[in-house]
């Protein structure tokens, strides 16, 4: 078992919801900064824990890192422990010297004390809510076995599955890793572990990403997978919205995300065949994609639209998952290619959901309006000049804007055998979308292409899903050279970096967060000044899981 060594800026640090009580309203969730071994733990004023060393690392893992000398173990959601040789220190921005008394130290913010309590070559790091609190804490865990924790911590990968690809191990169990960090236990009135895309910046539950996450996670861990999708259920309105992100049942957003709750209950139910979990979920399902029959087709095509917000102009579609493409730098209201076929996809699986549950009436339905929106979608979204998919505006005149969505007509089995042979020639095409990195957000022939998020980048939700289209049409070996393309690009960049980033260059030459994210970015990547492309992202490791492990047939409906 190859494990993560790499200990630098932006790795998470942060106690797992796997392994206790956890919180997102008081998050103490940490990143690592450049010096080794350096956290900060970011709050109103951040609090930084320092071991300075430059001892070689050997493990680094989202709660755990352990060097020649000096060995850190998250205790519990505000404690960590550890031992060393070298005298660690705390200190802040705001207070840069700490209130030390020899072997305590104190920096007060936020309401409570951060407490570093040093005895021999053991210390204690926690937050609690006075100094006398603090001590007492510190005191009942200094003399505990650190390196069995450590031990129950590498055991939590072991008990995982193997992994099927020797050169991608390392990357693998970082993926694990990062997985493992981005989960929460019940609060906010959901009664089950939730996942999040990261614990900073973003800390709360999306409802796409814990689809991803789920998929995912479900190869090792199908309890969880089920609960990070019934979590996200658990927030649905009565009239069957479902928001785009949440922190409880009463507080969550607006807009909504992306239909793939049914393709990922579906792949998560083909592994252990567990009747109970699709009946919660398949009404609630059913009348998500109501909802967005009544809500997301107000010229009553047949096609679906996504809410957009003209007045902002560095990220209009939320909604979509595709902030700021180009798609949609147009003011018009548009039949959205990705909408369309992420219904009939979900349409699909939860009519083989339904037909599982023996509700052949309902299945019919849905299989029936699945088929529907394909020939709407080949009818009316095709754009012959271009040789891809496009969205429409209400005038019926096609964008002509190429961009990934315009692929997922393949991943939904709604394209004739004829489009497929064009779509695979854009896919091989330098000048259109065949890049260094596969598969670019907009060709490359787009006066706007360029490294800022959806406007040229390479994200990997769409590159498993290109490839499952692939598949499905038969392309194997085309979608083997983007999966193995995929997963070196992304190996190459976490041996150089120690991070799984939210999206990449497909031109594979700058490193991800230096990419701009909605406008440019500072000289030293810092998440606070300005998001740079996320580390640690949740749903990039999910996909490069299921790369690694050459999982896809569960996911063809």
């Amino acid at each position: 078992m190859i494990l993560p060594d790499y200990c630098g800026y932006g790795q998470l640090f942060a106690f797992s919801g796997i392994d206790g009580e956890n919180s997102h309203d008081d998050d103490f969730a940490g990143m690592l900064m450049n010096d080794r071994i350096s956290v900060r733990f970011d709050f109103d004023d951040p609090v930084t824990l320092s071991v300075p060393t430059d001892e070689k690392i050997g493990v680094v893992l989202s709660d755990a890192i352990k060097g020649e000398d000096t060995l850190i173990v998250f205790v519990s959601k505000d404690t960590v422990a550890g031992v060393s040789p070298h005298r660690s220190r705390i200190f802040s921005e705001r207070f840069p010297q700490s209130d030390d008394d020899g072997d305590i130290s104190f920096i007060s913010t936020d309401g409570c004390v951060f407490c570093l309590y040093r005895e021999r070559d053991g210390f204690v790091f926690l937050r609690a809510g006075n100094n006398d609190d603090a001590v007492a804490k510190a005191k009942a865990i200094i003399g505990m076995d650190i390196e069995a924790l450590f031990e129950e911590r590498i055991n939590y990968f072991k008990e995982k599955p193997l992994c099927k690809d020797p050169r991608f191990e390392k990357l693998y169990y970082k993926c694990l890793s990062v997985n493992k960090v981005n989960v929460y236990s019940p609060q906010g009135g959901i009664d089950c572990r939730s996942t999040t895309p990261d614990r900073l910046p973003h800390r709360h539950v999306w409802l796409w990403d814990s689809m991803f996450h789920a998929m995912a996670i479900s190869s090792y861990d199908t309890r969880l997978a089920k609960e990070s999708i019934l979590a996200v259920l658990q927030c649905q309105r009565d009239d069957g919205f479902i928001p785009h992100m949440m922190e409880s049942r009463d507080k969550i957003s607006g807009i909504t995300q992306p239909q793939v709750i049914a393709w990922a209950a579906l792949s998560v139910y083909r592994i252990d065949k567990d009747r109970d979990f699709l009946e919660r979920c398949a009404e609630k399902i059913d009348r998500f994609l109501r909802w967005f029959i009544d809500n997301r087709d107000k010229n009553r095509n047949g096609l679906f639209e996504w809410h957009t917000d003209y007045a902002n102009t560095r990220c209009r579609c939320d909604e979509s998952g595709m902030d700021n493409s180009p798609r949609f730098d147009t003011l018009e209201t548009l039949d959205a290619i990705d909408s369309s076929c992420f219904m009939a996809n979900d349409c699909h699986a939860l009519s083989v959901i339904y037909d599982e549950l023996g509700e052949k009436e309902k299945s019919i339905y849905f299989f029936n309006l699945y088929r529907e929106t394909g020939n709407l979608i080949n009818r009316l979204l095709w754009d012959e000049e271009t040789g891809i998919y496009c969205d429409r505006d209400f005038g019926g005149n096609l964008t002509h804007v190429m961009t990934v969505s315009g692929f997922l007509p393949m991943f939904a089995g709604a394209c004739p055998d004829s489009r497929t042979e064009k779509l695979r020639a854009l896919l091989t095409d330098p000048e259109k979308f065949a890049t260094a990195f596969p598969v670019p957000s907009i060709s490359r022939d787009n006066p706007l292409y360029g490294g800022d998020m959806w406007r040229g980048c390479t994200w990997l939700n769409y590159n498993f899903m290109i490839i499952l289209g692939l598949r499905k049409y038969g392309h194997y070996d085309l979608a083997e050279e983007i999966r193995l393309k995929t997963l070196r690009c992304v190996d190459r960049i976490f041996e150089k970096t120690g991070n799984i980033f939210e999206f990449y260059d497909a031109e594979d030459k700058t490193e991800p967060w230096k990419l701009n994210r909605k406008g440019p970015q500072p000289g030293i990547p810092d998440y606070r000044k300005k998001y740079h492309s996320i580390t640690d992202y949740n749903w990039t490791a999910s996909f490069l899981i299921l790369m690694i492990q050459n999982d896809f047939d569960r996911f063809e409906i």
